[in-house]
């Protein structure tokens, strides 16, 4: 509530506090991301689409604040799972200008069949597979509905098969099988790559090199007191003051972390 009152009375300073935060929630993403670039680190895109905001909510602040992290963690050859709850048909042309398989766009309530239109050419896709079909239907329903997934979006490849958001115990056990079965059994590619395939690829993917300057302040993202701080409570020392600055600054980034998390969830 408080943050719909600033949109209307004070907007500027919601896009002030959106992009001081930009450089933290790269830390974030950077700090747990796999360090051999094999694993996409995700993204929760939550309360981000229409109708929890507006179009010029999203053109103006969300987006603008969201691509350059993105971009930045591409630059940086990490590729990105944006799991997208909730619907986000509207903003698929927007998510067509990120550069080339910098994400896995994940469809919950997004139209599948419009994401493999729009973003099919340059991004893989998964889930779309309705969470309440797979708590509801019969096996054969999701069979069926599973094999038009496969035969439309995933005919030419880049589709991973998924339920459209986590699956939770109110799922048939019956229909979970049906779906990985069927898709094991049917959706195999004639002359599908193999392993070394798949890794020669991966090294003729070039991240591309991002350009935006991210806000700098005096505390850097992983960072409560820096250490040029910190070492005003000491004296002097006899030896050589580095192990201790070692460990201030790892002490210092868990303090972070444990706030950061606190403060997000």
């Amino acid at each position: 509530m408080n943050l719909a009152n600033d949109l209307l009375e004070r907007r500027e300073k919601v896009m002030e506090a959106c992009q001081a935060l930009m450089p933290h929630l790269l830390y974030g993403v950077l700090s747990g991301a796999d360090p051999d670039k094999n694993i996409p680190s995700i993204i929760w895109m939550h309360r981000g689409c229409i109708p929890f905001i507006s179009s010029e909510d999203f053109g103006e602040i969300y987006w603008p604040t969201l691509k350059p992290i993105i971009e930045e963690l591409w630059a940086n050859g990490h590729q990105i799972i944006l799991y997208a709850e909730g619907d986000w048909t509207a903003h698929l042309e927007a998510f067509a200008d990120l550069p080339e398989k910098s994400i896995i766009f994940h469809v919950d309530k997004t139209s599948l069949l419009r994401a493999h239109e729009i973003l099919g050419k340059k991004f893989c896709i998964s889930g779309g597979i309705p969470n309440g079909m797979l708590a509801n239907n019969t096996a054969s329903e999701v069979r069926s509905y599973c094999k038009k997934v496969i035969d439309t979006v995933a005919r030419d490849g880049g589709y991973i098969m998924d339920a459209s958001a986590l699956i939770m115990n109110d799922a048939k056990i019956e229909n979970v099988k049906a779906m990985i079965d069927f898709t094991i059994n049917y959706g195999v590619y004639s002359g599908a790559p193999s392993i070394k395939d798949l890794h020669e690829l991966k090294n003729k993917i070039r991240p591309c090199t991002n350009q935006y300057e991210f806000t700098q302040s005096t505390r850097p993202p992983g960072t409560c007191i820096p250490w040029s701080e910190k070492r005003k409570d000491f004296s002097h020392f006899q030896e050589d003051e580095n192990p201790v600055r070692h460990m201030w600054e790892k002490i210092d980034a868990q303090g972070y972390s444990f706030c950061w998390t606190n403060l997000t969830w």
